[in-house]
């Protein structure tokens, strides 16, 4: 059994829609290996794994299912994502992804959140993109008023 499937209990709300969890603990390995190696590159450090591993179970419960930014419903059934397989005509609100709160390669902070909300903040600070759509969006009423 992965490290993941031993030590991190599943969050009720994936238990509740049929996900085991041996599947979690294996997802949770993959996305800790995925996110580490990639944030290894980014750092150039070396990357506490089970850091990483705790901080994202962290990000898991925290949604209780939401995006963490929006307060929309995620498809948790979409985790099979996070490792490679495409999603095939599904809308981006739904699809869940991992969110780097704070980049550390010893204490980062997750979340998640919609793909289409992640590809809207990329790298930004929560209050970088509040201050982004504000500036948008009055722009936006200025040009067609």
């Amino acid at each position: 059994m992965p490290r993941g499937s031993k030590k991190y209990q599943i969050p009720l709300f994936l238990e509740k829609i049929g996900i085991h969890q041996a599947d979690y603990g294996a997802w949770l390995d993959r996305i800790t290996v995925a996110h580490s190696v990639r944030d290894k590159h980014r750092l150039k450090k070396k990357i506490n794994r089970e850091a990483y591993r705790k901080a994202i179970h962290a990000a898991v419960e925290a949604s209780n299912g939401y995006d963490v930014y929006t307060g929309e419903k995620l498809d948790f059934h979409l985790l099979e994502y996070f490792a490679g397989a495409p999603v095939i005509e599904r809308a981006e609100k739904e699809v869940p992804t991992l969110d780097h709160v704070i980049l550390d390669a010893d204490d980062p902070k997750f979340a998640f959140c919609s793909l289409r909300t992640n590809k809207c903040k990329a790298d930004l600070l929560v209050e970088e993109l509040v201050e982004f759509c504000t500036v948008f969006l009055a722009h936006q009423k200025k040009k067609n008023s």
